[in-house]
């Protein structure tokens, strides 16, 4: 199966991140290099730009239909649109529907084989896990709580990420022509050491 990731709608990503998770349980955590679906939730959701809980209910969803310890939505049928993504991606190797979901937040297999020395399977989907929870995942979620933060109340907001400026967000207060540059990092833990480059 030819797959361009591109063309796959968001909610889409969502729901096959849902199947992938239900279907390969503790083996796709693993895989993906998360130690529990609390964190594989939050760090994919905000990555995907939706809530933790929606991808969540659509694991759920499919629970029933695959051999684990959980029940899901099991006191109802699956839902037509979900059996639709089951039936188009079910020829999926694991292997590739790995590379499929990782795909869906930005995560470059060629770019982590070129900056990083070699690892074992293990050491790329820590890798993995690790720039999602420090970087797309921890930019979404700042996106998401930025009009709540009473610091940055009634500023506009323009990502910055892709234009190479040394920050990530670009933050203009109403009443001021200086404008305030944020950058975003996120710990996997709760506490610990980040990690600036000369331009931050």
């Amino acid at each position: 199966m030819l797959l361009d990731a591109s063309k796959i709608p968001n909610r889409e990503r969502l729901i096959l991140t849902g199947l992938y998770l239900s279907k390969y349980d503790a083996a796709g955590l693993k895989k993906l290099g998360f130690e529990s679906f609390l964190e594989a939730f939050n760090v994919i959701g905000y990555a995907l730009g939706q809530k933790p809980a929606s991808i969540k209910n659509y694991r759920d969803e499919f629970d029933p239909l695959f051999p684990n310890r959980r029940c899901g939505w099991h006191k109802r049928p699956t839902r037509d649109y979900c059996l639709k993504v089951l039936k188009e991606y079910k020829d999926l190797d694991f292997e590739t529907f790995s590379g499929l979901v990782r795909s869906f937040t930005g995560y470059n297999e060629n770019a982590f084989c070129e900056s990083q020395p070699e690892a074992g399977q293990d050491g790329r989907s820590n890798f993995f896990a690790n720039r999602l929870t420090t970087g797309l995942a921890a930019e979404h979620y700042f996106e998401s709580v930025q009009p709540s933060l009473l610091e940055f109340k009634g500023c506009s907001v323009e990502n910055t990420t892709r234009l190479g400026c040394g920050y990530d967000y670009r933050l203009q207060p109403m009443a001021r022509a200086e404008f305030l540059a944020v950058e975003v990092k996120g710990l996997k833990e709760r506490s610990g050491a980040i990690s600036l480059t000369p331009k931050e």
